[in-house]
C-alpha cells in the first residue's frame, strides 16, 4: 500500500553452506508460512513431518507447505528472547516421518530473519538473506545445530543496540532433497565443527588477554600477573552479558 519500505540485506552467506537456498529465496515466507486455502488456523496437518525446538519455548510441529511440490515448507518463530541469544536449536523428524519420504531423501532447515521497525515516517521492514542451519536424514534423524545467529550483521547490530520499535520474527524453511545433495554440502558434521571453533574461539580471546600483559622482553615465555585467569573470566562474562557471541567475531 506504499507505507512500508522493504529492504532486502546483501551480505548472505556464500559458499556451499547457500547453494540449495534457492528453493526458498523467491518466497515471501511470512505469506507462504501461513496456512493454506483449507486448513485454517487449527491444529498441525496431520502428515507434520519436523520438529524444532529451540531454549526455552515449547516443541513446535506446525510446518505448513511452502508451495505446491510437497517437498518444501515453512514456520514462523517470534521467540521470547533476542535471536541473536539463541545459540542452538534442535531439528527433528517426527515418528514415522521417515517413511513417508521419497527413497534417498533428507532434509534441509534454512532460516531467515526480518525484521520490523515502526515509527514515524513509516515502518521499516528489513529482510536478511536465507542461510542454511543444517540437515537430518534417515541416518541422523535428529541434530542440535548451531544457529550463529549471533554473528549475523543485521542481528547482532539489533541485538548491541535494543529497541523497542524493533519486532524480529525467525523464519525458518525445510526442503527435503536427495541424499547425494546433502552430503555435497558437507554439514553432516557440522556442529561438531562450529562447537570446535567455538573453543579455539575461546581460547585465542584468553590467549590475546594473557598477551596483554606480557613486556615480550623474553621471547618465547610470557610474564602475567596470578589472577590473569579470574580477571580474565570477569571481563568475559561481562562482555557475553552484552554479546553472547562477542568472542567469534574478534580477528585478532
Amino acid at each position: 500500500d506504499g507505507r512500508c519500505h522493504t529492504r532486502t540485506c546483501s551480505k548472505i552467506h556464500r559458499g556451499p553452506r547457500n547453494e540449495l537456498r534457492n528453493g526458498f529465496s523467491g518466497m515471501n515466507m511470512q505469506q507462504q508460512a501461513m496456512p493454506p486455502d483449507g486448513i485454517g488456523g487449527g491444529p498441525p496437518p496431520a502428515a507434520a513431518l519436523f520438529g524444532v525446538v529451540c531454549p526455552g519455548t515449547p516443541v513446535r510441529t506446525d510446518f505448513v507447505p511452502a508451495d505446491a511440490s510437497g517437498l518444501k515448507f515453512a514456520m514462523t518463530l517470534v521467540l521470547p528472547v533476542h535471536p541473536a541469544l539463541v545459540g542452538d536449536l534442535v531439528f527433528f523428524f517426527l515418528p514415522g516421518a521417515i517413511e513417508s519420504l521419497p527413497p534417498q531423501h533428507g532434509a534441509l532447515l534454512y532460516w531467515q530473519a526480518t525484521t520490523v521497525t515502526s515509527g514515524s515516517p513509516m515502518p521499516l521492514t528489513e529482510t536478511t538473506g536465507f542461510e542454511l542451519l543444517g540437515a537430518i536424514s534417515p541416518d541422523r534423524p535428529s541434530a542440535i545445530l548451531r544457529t550463529s545467529w549471533g554473528t549475523n550483521d543485521v542481528l547482532a547490530a539489533h541485538a548491541s543496540s535494543p529497541n523497542t520499535n524493533v519486532s524480529i520474527t525467525m523464519n525458518l524453511g525445510v526442503s527435503i532433497e536427495p541424499l547425494s545433495n546433502i552430503a555435497n554440502l558437507q554439514i553432516a558434521e557440522k556442529g561438531a565443527e562450529d562447537r570446535l571453533n567455538v573453543a579455539k574461539k575461546i581460547a585465542k580471546n584468553l590467549f590475546t588477554f594473557m598477551q596483554s600483559f606480557d613486556d615480550t622482553s623474553r621471547p618465547s615465555w610470557m610474564t602475567v600477573p596470578t589472577n590473569v585467569f579470574e580477571r580474565w573470566l570477569t571481563r568475559f562474562e561481562n562482555k557475553s552479558r552484552v554479546d553472547p557471541n562477542f568472542f567469534m567475531k574478534s580477528e585478532e
